[in-house]
């Protein structure tokens, strides 16, 4: 017999930056009596570690453990390794013949059968771990060996077989028999959480951020993150920037899959991964296209099969590890420069003739070749506008260049698309003058519908007249864009917006092109809000919030959402809603944060904290600028501030939101309706009620503002004591909100009005609840002469000072501080000026 070093035969020591996985070795734990267990994937996985963790602390019988070399090919001396390793856990009887047959030094046959006899015996079982069996080749007789023992499998002993690629021993049966129990490379990949854990242990800090992009740069490949920590942790960069770019071209990276992995494959194998490492992504139809070999897939699957890092994720496409794939591209970019560009110039081709633009135009900057940029864009930039793929797009829209998109008017128009997607309306705009300039005499129907689109998405009359399109999701973008124009116009012609947006519905689904379906739910969603009926808002809105699946692409819909919430009485669903968008890591657009605070702002102060939410929603308001937005939703947006102020008092930010609105959208019913507002909280309610009587007998304004034009003609009929007018147009105000869902009105509707409402038999339960809901009146606005009086309080100025200041006697200042506190609901100047700056009224 052999002699064996025990270091062969010793359970591998932990590492110090070791994360135990005890789920894995309930998984190895699993294997019923009589299976093979075993743990195949790629240099690096982990492999050797897990069994030893496994070994040393995972319970169960005491472990053999055999780490195998190419010496061990010569049967005797596997079978020596395998006794030396049984004899070394100290398990074996005093009596067994096992002992024995190592004192007699058997070689041979004899050596074989007497070992594999005495495993038999063994009580209780012990569990053997063969470690690299990927040493022994399949011409080699220490495999035969190895298969025989696996064949036999003795009673005595649990069989553990660890390597980097199958052996041959007959895996395919036995997993036909239920005789194998297998962890693969998929199993052995770390988890996020895995992966924070061995930074840390590694002595690493990382945020989370950076462990995601840590984990999905290595796929989870132990030997990667630890070789990207010890980076790390020698001080290559910091976290972010080193990891944005760590790949597998990374020196210490590139060393090891060089020495552990590359080394062992055939030129031909090296060189076909390397033709197919332009892509991260690989159809074996693409794989046949880049290497001209109809039989690539079954070189793939031998390669796989050689080195572990290439596996099948599909029944027609095949996946190399990232880490290697970045490592071959790396290198043959520096050894065949032009070669590297025609794969992907040959990649860029195939995937635009398999409807993945994205794909195709990635491909075709990294070829360096911006005429085929150019190319492939007159077929793609729709599909990709209408799927998202924006900044595919844009990105390959500066590759080409301003020039070639000034000389191409279908290049323009994607260009001016893609800016009013970023509502980027100065930019949108020159991109179509760029169009104009390069118009064709005759231009083909589609093209004719690409710039009617973007035109009438610009707010602009189309130039010309147009034919229907020939591709069904241009056709389905031109209806988007005429339902957006009609919901844009003054007034609003939301039946035929309603048609022509269904329109765009079917083709955004035929055609997968999701960007399409979510803008035409948002542009439905719109449509309710300008009819202001919230509960029309839910459906639309939900649907393009389950379609997108991008925060981004659904900020303006979720205010949408969230103004549906509060208008049907749930100001703490609306304020949750907003909030969790707000907080999100997208970049919002100005417009969709200004709606998300707005609505936010309302909420919060029907929550009770009325001055932090007009608060917000006036720096919201001046935080847009002019950012583009509906006109309709602004009008909205608006009659939430209006509101806001005027339930504090603070007759100056009304006025601002009301001069704020005229100014951008010209007069419109929310104008006219928060006029009518302040004429009421001044006192004067039969110019609040002449100015809302116009709005009440039109029905052409939103249902929002007709129910509030009726409670405030409500409140005007009551306060003159015409109980019967009064009540009449309450019951008026209940019949329009019924149908739309409006509760919150209601809730903010005059005392008297409120008062009428408890015991009319119409008041729903959701009215009723939200009415006991608040608890505040309208605070009295101050008159001007108290608000010059308010703004001296901060100075600390006594009364005669005050009334010198002013030129009025001292009895008036006094009087107006007097009046000035019953208002605010304070008793002291400091009171009176924290509470003034509570509500905006100190600025």
């Amino acid at each position: 017999m052999v002699r064996i070093p025990a270091s062969r035969t010793a359970v591998p020591a932990l590492p110090a930056w070791l994360v135990r996985r005890p789920a894995l070795w309930r998984r190895l734990e699993s294997a019923r009596p009589g299976q093979l267990v075993a743990v195949i994937a790629p240099a690096g996985s982990g492999k050797t570690v897990l069994l030893a963790e496994w070994a040393r602390h995972g319970g169960g019988p005491p472990t053999a453990w055999a780490g195998l070399d190419r010496d061990d090919a010569d049967p005797d001396r596997f079978w020596s390794v395998v006794l030396a390793a049984v004899l070394a856990t100290g398990a074996v009887p005093a009596g067994s013949p096992l002992h024995e047959l190592a004192e007699r030094g058997a070689t041979g046959e004899d050596l074989a059968d007497a070992l594999l006899e005495g495993l038999g015996t063994l009580r209780p079982a012990i569990r053997l771990v063969l470690d690299d069996v990927h040493v022994l080749t399949e011409r080699q007789a220490g495999v035969r060996a190895l298969a025989r023992l696996v064949r036999h499998r003795p009673a005595g002993v649990h069989l553990v077989l660890a390597a980097r690629s199958d052996p041959a021993v007959g895996l395919p049966r036995l997993r036909l028999e239920d005789g194998l129990r297998e962890l693969r490379a998929d199993g052995l990949r770390f988890s996020l959480d895995a992966t924070a854990a061995l930074a840390e242990a590694s002595g690493v800090a990382l945020d989370a951020d950076d462990v995601v992009t840590l984990h999905r740069r290595t796929e989870g490949w132990a030997a990667g993150l630890r070789l990207a920590v010890l980076a790390l942790r020698g001080g290559e960069g910091s976290g972010e920037s080193f990891l944005a770019r760590f790949s597998g071209d990374d020196r210490s990276v590139a060393d090891y899959l060089g020495g552990e992995l590359l080394d062992g494959l055939a030129p031909d194998d090296r060189e076909l991964l390397a033709d197919l490492s332009v892509c991260r992504r690989l159809p074996d139809a693409l794989a046949v296209t880049l290497t001209g070999r109809a039989d690539v897939a079954r070189r793939l699957e031998e390669v796989a099969h050689g080195i572990g890092m290439v596996e099948r994720v599909g029944p027609d496409e095949h996946h190399v590890h990232a880490l290697l794939r970045s490592h071959l591209v790396a290198d043959l970019a520096r050894r065949r420069p032009e070669h590297c560009r025609r794969q992907h110039a040959a990649a860029a081709r195939w995937w635009a003739e398999h409807d993945e633009p994205a794909h195709a135009l990635r491909h075709a900057e990294r070829a360096e070749d911006p005429a085929l940029t150019a190319e492939l864009l007159g077929r793609l930039a729709v599909p990709l506008l209408l799927r998202g793929e924006l900044p595919a797009l844009r990105r390959a829209l500066g590759t080409v260049g301003l020039s070639a998109v000034g000389a191409d008017p279908g290049l323009a128009l994607a260009a001016a698309l893609v800016h009013l997607e970023a509502r980027e309306l100065p930019a949108a705009m020159a991109r179509l003058r760029l169009a104009a300039r390069a118009w064709p005499a005759a231009p083909a129907p589609d093209l004719a519908a690409l710039r009617a689109a973007a035109e009438l998405l610009a707010g602009t009359e189309p130039a010309h007249p147009v034919t229907a399109p020939e591709d069904p999701g241009l056709a389905g973008l031109l209806h988007l864009a005429r339902g957006t124009a009609l919901l844009a116009a003054s007034p609003a012609d939301t039946a035929t917006a309603r048609a022509e947006l269904h329109r765009a519905l079917a083709p955004a689904r035929a055609g997968r092109l999701v960007r399409l379906e979510v803008a035409t739910f948002a542009e439905l969603a719109l449509a309710a809000v300008v009819e202001g009926d919230p509960g029309g808002v839910t459906g639309p809105a939900e649907a393009a919030l389950e379609t997108a699946g991008r925060p981004a692409w659904t900020a303006r819909t979720a205010a949408l959402l969230a103004w549906s919430d509060l208008l049907r009485g749930d100001p703490g669903r609306a304020a949750d809603r907003c909030a969790g968008v707000l907080e999100l890591p997208d970049r919002l657009a100005p417009a969709d944060r200004y709606a998300l605070r707005a609505v936010h702002g309302a909420a919060v102060g029907d929550l009770g904290r009325r001055g932090a939410g007009l608060t917000e929603a006036r720096e919201a308001r001046v935080a847009l600028g002019d950012a583009l937005l509906p006109a309709p939703l602004v009008g909205a947006l608006a009659l939430l501030e209006h509101r806001a102020a005027l339930l504090l008092g603070n007759l100056r930010v009304a006025g601002e939101v009301t001069a704020w609105l005229a100014g951008r959208v010209g007069d419109t019913d929310e104008g006219a309706l928060m006029r009518a507002c302040t004429e009421a909280a001044t006192g004067r309610w039969e110019a609040a009620r002449a100015g809302v009587a116009a709005l009440r007998r039109s029905g052409r304004a939103p249902a929002t503002v007709l129910v509030e034009a009726g409670l405030l003609d409500a409140e005007a009929a009551l306060r003159a004591d015409d109980t019967a007018r009064g009540r009449a147009a309450l019951d008026a105000a209940l019949t329009a909100a019924r149908d739309r869902d409006l509760v919150r009105p209601f809730a903010l509707a005059g005392p008297r009005t409120r008062a009428l409402l408890r015991e009319h038999p119409a008041t729903s339960a959701r009215v009723a609840a939200a009415c006991a809901a608040v608890t505040d009146e309208p605070a009295p606005p101050l008159s001007e002469r108290e608000l010059v009086i308010l703004a001296l309080l901060p100075s600390l100025l006594d009364a005669p000072t005050m009334a010198d200041e002013l030129v009025v006697s001292v009895n008036t200042v006094k009087t107006q501080i007097r009046s000035i506190y019953a208002k605010l609901g304070v008793s002291s100047r400091r009171g009176a000026v924290t509470e003034a700056q509570e509500r905006g009224l100190l600025v």
